[in-house]
């Protein structure tokens, strides 16, 4: 396994979620911010159970984080990178395409989108610097929350795939095998006062053990120190009683329930409390005790009068008159219609039936019975009879009638009415006869003034009630409506009964107390009340100081987690095994062809408890920062030495990017990386994205002596958009051959518009195109005249092509001067008088003076492939 792949299977097995965290953010941004630090000690904490009001949840290192190593038999390579989304200014959609091998260059200036290009090929890659954050276009209002994205297009051994990459997702797994230099290959530090390096991975872990968890123990410490757990506040609370005793061993064991528990006291324990004080107060404890047991008798006297008052109007009482007045009105209803039916058959005086009529007919049974017939039964109808009224002898009819009658009297329906009314009358007067007073005379009620004004208050209030219900209880007998009942919700006999019962409760307290036994035991439990009443405004406070103690006995906890010996020692296991001979050699050789290689590596060997150890030093005197003996350009070369190195070490065939490699060299290491990376490029796909003119220049030198594969773009603005890819190189870097097409070119799209009288925008761009053309004919002189034996930005003079060095004629002496002179004239290089007001060649001139350059070109360059010939060069 390589040994990223071995630091990701060994931190999976051994370290926490938070830890594998911190060392994914170690190897996407090599260092952790302030932020970075926040978010790791949040779930250090929570880890342990410390909630993070934040709930923010470790994202171990994973597969996904690090770049593959060894491309393996596979070998991805780049095709294109197109359809890019919302990646700062760049226009959505452009592509840029990749040569399958050799060499791909993109030259972009500053402000032309490279960086924009350079930062999706990071991330997507897994570079080992992505801490330049992909933003939208910031020039947008509406960008806003939108998402860069763009896609890939690669071959995986021989197999064309297209790779969706979008920022934030895991990048495709297939990218990771391409391999990025970002300016931080070579990690170099401190260690036992020589500067040593490290491959990737290494200085992972060491910044891990030796940055990350020593900062964040120093918060960790500092929390602990700040978290006040200070029992002195309390200790007028210890003491010989449950709250003294919780108090006394007061930790993060602590139940903080039970504090509340004890802090909180019932109206029964606040009441018991003050008949304590009052019972040990009290000088004269049996006189008293006999005083409240007269007390509690008086309240109970009263109860029971109260409670014999209360069946005449409380709710059983009212049900069973409102019963009594529904049947009695039912019976009467019943014996009306009765009387209505007897009334039906023969033409009667009205009332007949009813109960005067019935008083009147019982009155005549009473006198036939007593008086007139005392020994006929009655009504006596017999021959000779007569009415007991008007004393007329009684026909058959009348007979008969009188014979009705009495039967309709002994009917159940006036014999249940006549009752029902005699039961209503005298329940009502039962109820009005009733004694309801509840006996308050002055003396009881002086008494009860001083127990308990509220409860003297409720019993008046409830006497008052019963005599009003009583009043509508009367009331609905006579009216028979028994809506809205008179309430009686003030009974004061549970207040009362309660009063009595502490009445004598404290006189058996006070009988007691002259027991001195018994008065220990009511001074005890008055001293664990005392404390109870002593703790409760102080509860919160006390809980919190558990609650502190809980924090702290956690973080105490959480030092375990910040231990670095079992991460060092893993470290030094996977030097042993990383830092070899094989790659002091590899450093060697790269460092030499760089241009650094008097900077030697050392590789030492040393014995740590029974296990060899190894470390890769640079020879250098002993500091204690790195830049203070090596300048940026060392620095640098050594960084990209140390890249290739471990690539070669690591058998990696993969695509490689470089990203503005040559930062801070000077312009004899560029030339030494440019022939690397183009030597790098018979091997693999390199891809270099630069702003470099010289080092560009550089490449192509390169490029040109050993012949090798390569691609060239360049960026420009379009649209009001960066990064447009445009072919090719730029104009000022191009050969005399590519100018003259690009002159042909925009020449034929000018002839075919080109007017009678151009206006100022046309004769500018004549201007402009003239000006070109004489730049072209300072290059044909460089590359075709001189062959190239002198370059500008070149640091060094080509011998060997002296010999194609070949002159030129008279004649085309004078053809350069000409033509030269023709472009002079037609660009704005000098001041030109108004009153000549020269206009600008046109097009067709143009032409005419391309095809001359180009035929002088050809002429020189036909002659210098013949025979070398002795310089006849001409003078003027």
């Amino acid at each position: 396994m390589s040994l990223l792949t071995d630091i990701l299977v060994w931190s999976s097995a051994n370290l926490l979620p938070w830890q594998r965290d911190a060392l994914r953010r170690l190897f996407q941004y090599q260092e952790c911010s302030s932020q970075d630090i926040d978010d790791l000690y949040a779930t250090l904490k929570s880890a342990r159970g410390l909630p993070d009001p934040q709930n923010r949840q470790p994202s171990p290192l994973a597969a996904e984080h690090l770049p593959v190593q060894s491309a393996g038999p596979g070998v991805v390579v780049l095709n294109a990178l197109r359809e890019l989304k919302n990646v700062n200014r760049i226009a959505d959609g452009e592509k840029l395409t990749f040569g399958p091998k050799g060499i791909t260059i993109i030259y972009g200036g500053n402000g032309s989108g490279k960086s924009g290009y350079s930062r999706v090929l990071k991330r997507a890659c897994r570079a080992r610097d992505v801490s330049e954050t992909i933003h939208a276009d910031a020039s947008d209002p509406q960008s806003s929350g939108k998402v860069p994205e763009a896609i890939f297009d690669v071959t995986v051994g021989t197999v064309q795939k297209s790779l969706n990459w979008k920022r934030d997702s895991p990048a495709p797994e297939e990218l990771s095998t391409i391999a990025v230099f970002d300016g931080r290959c070579a990690r170099e530090y401190l260690d036992e006062q020589d500067v040593a390096y490290l491959p990737y991975g290494l200085d992972i872990l060491e910044n891990l053990g030796q940055k990350v968890l020593p900062e964040l123990l120093r918060r960790l410490n500092s929390e602990i120190e700040s978290t006040n757990t200070d029992v002195a506040p309390f200790a007028d609370l210890i003491g010989d009683t449950s709250v003294g005793k919780v108090i006394a061993s007061l930790s993060d064991t602590t139940n903080s329930e039970l504090v509340k528990k004890l802090a909180t006291l019932t109206k029964s324990e606040t009441n018991r409390l003050n008949e304590l004080e009052k019972t040990l107060a009290e000088n004269d404890p049996k006189a008293k005790a006999k005083g409240l047991l007269l007390s509690a008798q008086r309240i109970d006297g009263l109860v029971s009068r109260i409670d014999s008052s209360l069946p005449y109007v409380d709710e059983a009482a009212a049900q069973k008159l409102k019963a009594c007045d529904s049947e009695t009105e039912a019976a009467i209803k019943a014996e009306v219609l009765a009387a209505e039916n007897l009334r039906a058959g023969e033409p009667l005086l009205p009332g007949t039936g009813d109960l005067a009529w019935k008083t009147l007919f019982e009155a005549a049974r009473s006198f036939s019975l007593d008086s007139a017939y005392p020994s006929e039964a009655f009504p006596h109808v017999c021959s000779g009879a007569k009415c007991l009224l008007c004393q007329q002898p009684l026909n058959e009819d009348a007979a008969n009638r009188m014979q009705r009658f009495d039967g309709f009297l002994k009917q159940e329906t006036a014999k249940v009415a006549t009752d029902k009314r005699q039961q209503r009358m005298l329940a009502d007067q039962r109820l009005a006869k009733a004694s309801l007073a509840f006996g308050l005379d002055e003396p009881l009620i002086e008494e009860l003034k001083q127990l308990d004004l509220a409860v003297l208050q409720s019993v008046q209030a409830f006497e008052k009630q019963v005599e009003a219900r009583r009043t509508w209880l009367r009331g609905s007998l006579n009216t028979h409506n028994w809506d809205s009942p008179y309430p009686l919700d003030l009974d004061p006999r549970p207040r009362l009964r309660e009063i009595s019962k502490t009445l004598r409760d404290q006189s058996g307290d006070l009988e007691n107390a002259s027991d001195q036994n018994i008065r220990k035991s009511f001074e005890a439990e008055r001293a664990e009340l005392r404390a109870r009443v002593s703790l409760s405004p102080r509860s919160e406070a006390v809980q919190d100081l558990i609650r502190r103690m809980k924090v702290k006995a956690t973080l105490l906890k959480c030092k375990d987690d910040l231990k670095t010996k079992a991460i060092s020692d893993k470290a030094k296991e996977f030097a042993s095994q990383a830092v070899t001979a094989a790659l002091k050699t590899a450093l060697d050789k790269e460092f030499e062809v760089l241009g650094v290689g008097h900077i030697k590596t050392k590789l030492i060997e040393r014995v740590e408890k029974g296990k060899m150890k190894h470390k890769l030093v640079l020879a250098l005197p002993l500091t204690t920062k790195l830049d203070e003996i090596l300048s940026e350009g060392e620095q640098r070369a050594i960084a990209i030495g140390s890249f290739l190195a471990e690539l070669h070490l690591a058998g990696h065939g993969g695509g490689i990017v470089f990203d503005d490699p040559v930062s801070s060299l000077d312009h004899h290491r560029r030339l030494r990386v440019a022939r690397r990376l183009v030597d790098e490029a018979k091997q693999r796909q390199v891809i270099v994205l630069t702003h470099e003119t010289v080092f560009l220049c550089e490449l192509l030198d390169a490029i040109e002596q050993q012949n090798i594969d390569y691609q060239m773009h360049h960026l420009e603005w379009a649209n009001d958009h960066p990064g447009h890819v445009i072919e090719g190189l730029p104009w000022e870097h191009m050969d005399y051959k590519d100018r003259l097409n690009k002159l042909e070119e925009e020449h034929k799209q000018l002839e075919q518009s080109w007017p009678a009288y151009p206006n100022e925008e046309e004769r500018s761009r004549m201007r402009r195109q003239y000006s070109r053309l004489r730049a072209t004919i300072e290059r044909i002189i460089q590359d075709v005249v001189f062959n190239g034996v002198l370059h500008r930005y070149r640091d060094r003079i080509s011998i060997d092509r002296l010999k194609q060095v070949v002159g030129f004629t008279e004649a085309e002496l004078k053809e350069i001067e000409r033509l030269y002179k023709a472009c002079c004239e037609a660009i704005d290089s000098h001041d030109a008088s108004s009153i000549k007001n020269e206009s600008v060649p046109t097009a067709k001139q143009l032409g005419q003076d391309i095809r001359d350059v180009r035929a002088l070109a050809k002429a020189v360059k036909d002659r210098g492939k013949k025979a070398p010939v002795t310089n006849a060069g001409a003078s003027s």
